[in-house]
């Protein structure tokens, strides 16, 4: 989902004193109250909602896009660009949160996702269209990793993890409710009005902003020339970061697809991204502490936990929450309004799952069994739903994708909370950015492979009903073109073709379930309650 969640000493580590100042002890924090406490969350709120729905509302306006900008060539970078920036900033503006004011460098993202947005909703042609998705996704990656700083200000350690989870519970709704209210707006006012809408409600946002939200002392040190903040930017690893991340995306899109593995330009691509990553990697080394990633958060146990269970909670609902439509409109004849309100119970369970384990950290202190438990229940959750077939009763439809969601809920929010405690003050904002970096670059690893798998699936069972069928022919007709083709009386068999092929696409979520297991059992186990000594 895109769209998805996630931000021991005690709560006298978010105030970050300087250097010139460590021997003495610092000043017990105050946070907001009331009125205050409430504006500044419901404006925290607002904007991940935004960010969810930008992130996934283009879903169902593509064919009306497509048909104005008269072109499909580029419908894949219409979602990608968004996800692609999204992943490739997220550390840049982790690491400017911890060199200037959270509240400088959140209102200048909030404002670089409105122009975004507002370039969309402007779109003369397919670039400029693609140019804004990619400023909003640039916009999300900063707000994102900015809501959770401002949450470590505005509430205490042991109250965190419940107004963390209601900030995931916020933005999955949007992702997963975003294709319907996409529709909705594209059938009744037109597409333009999905990134229209964002402009007035961001717009109350960002003067929530800027007249309540009151910047906290930062985690740097305050005799930093604004040269020397931005060298600490370190934008060398960000602009290698942007290409390696740009390689690595194409490569998926193509390989067993629009060109075989061994293809030339296949393996062109994804050789420059390693290259790439090589490069980035070798240039954290060498800066050190000053990089936009250091080697020791990334060597980090609860770090490099988090990350894998995020990243593999994440790819696994969504490899689900992709194609359980296909199935729903194809194999089960729903119209696209059906199929999107056949994706509620998902959403359904993930927010009953994210609150009680909210209220459960917050209640008992530990984030350790709720992610152990999540891990136990999503690989049986993706393994009922690949029993789907032809005949499946809609009982089914409604129980396996709540238990799924409930599954991916009850625990996400552990690696944020982890994270909060068992790493320093000043790294915080890192180890958060590299645990949002993991929910986002997922989905894009694995949705590509999904797809992949899918493609070889479908040709393989379709090929004798179906001549001339290939990966490539089905990326550019799509399955609604295959079924207009096809005899009446291979019907049948056509839809068995296409439910075991999803069958057999969504064993790749058992398999990233199972996975989780992995980050469940690695996270260290302490308590939100404890004084880190």
């Amino acid at each position: 989902m895109p769209s998805r969640g996630h931000y021991l000493k005690s709560s006298l580590l978010y105030e970050c004193p300087s250097l010139s100042s460590a021997s003495t002890p610092p000043e017990e924090p105050t946070y907001p109250t009331g009125t205050k406490f409430w504006f500044i969350t419901i404006t925290l709120w607002v904007i991940l909602i935004l960010g969810g729905l930008d992130a996934n509302i283009v879903a169902t306006a593509v064919p009306s896009i497509t048909d104005e900008f008269k072109t499909v060539t580029d419908v894949g970078w219409y979602s990608s660009a968004f996800r692609l920036c999204s992943c490739a900033f997220q550390f840049g503006f982790a690491k400017a949160y911890r060199l200037f004011p959270i509240k400088g460098v959140l209102i200048f993202n909030n404002i670089i996702f409105l122009i975004g947005a507002m370039t969309c909703a402007l779109a003369p042609s397919s670039i400029v269209f693609i140019l804004g998705r990619a400023l909003s996704g640039v916009g999300f990656a900063g707000e994102m990793s900015g809501c959770f700083a401002v949450l470590v200000h505005i509430v205490p350690l042991h109250r965190r993890p419940l107004f963390a989870g209601l900030m995931a519970a916020m933005e999955s709704c949007a992702i997963i409710s975003a294709p319907i209210i996409g529709g909705a707006l594209t059938q009744s006012v037109g597409w333009r009005w999905c990134f229209w809408i964002s402009l007035p409600i961001g717009g109350i946002a960002l003067m929530l902003l800027v007249f309540i939200f009151s910047d906290p002392r930062t985690c740097v040190e305050d005799n930093l020339t604004l040269a020397e903040k931005i060298k600490e930017l370190d934008l060398v690893s960000n602009c290698l970061l942007i290409p390696c991340l740009t390689t690595l995306f194409v490569t998926l899109s193509w390989a067993g697809v629009k060109y075989p593995w061994s293809d030339g330009r296949v393996i062109g691509l994804f050789v420059v991204s390693v290259v790439l990553l090589t490069a980035f990697l070798y240039n954290q080394y060498r800066r050190g502490d000053s990089a936009v990633l250091p080697f020791r958060i990334i060597k980090n146990r609860t770090v490099m936990a988090g990350f894998f269970f995020t990243m593999c909670t994440n790819s696994m609902t969504n490899v689900l929450e992709w194609y359980l439509p296909i199935y729903y409109q194809i194999v089960q004849n729903k119209s696209p309004a059906s199929s999107g309100y056949l994706m509620a119970p998902i959403l359904a369970g993930m927010l009953i799952g994210l609150v009680l384990q909210g209220i459960g950290t917050t209640t008992f202190g530990y984030w350790s069994p709720f992610m152990i438990f999540a891990s136990i229940l999503m690989p049986i959750a993706a393994g009922l739903i690949t029993t789907y077939d032809l005949n499946t009763s809609f009982a089914k439809f409604i129980i396996y994708p709540g238990l799924l969601g409930f599954s991916g809920g009850i625990g996400f929010q552990g690696p944020q909370a982890a994270v909060q405690v068992m790493l320093s003050a000043a790294d915080i904002n890192l180890g958060i950015g590299i645990i949002l970096f993991g929910q986002s670059i997922g989905p894009a690893v694995f949705i590509a492979i999904a797809q992949v798998i899918f493609s070889n699936e479908l040709t393989r069972r379709l090929q004798d009903v179906v001549p001339g069928l290939t990966p490539a022919y089905i990326a550019q007709t799509g399955l609604n073109g295959i079924m207009d083709g096809v005899a009446p009386e291979r019907l049948v068999e056509v839809l068995e073709g296409v439910s075991k092929s999803l069958t057999t696409t969504w064993s790749l979520a058992i398999a990233l379930g199972c996975a989780t297991m992995v980050g469940s059992l690695l996270i260290p186990w302490r308590s939100v309650r404890e004084k880190k000594q």
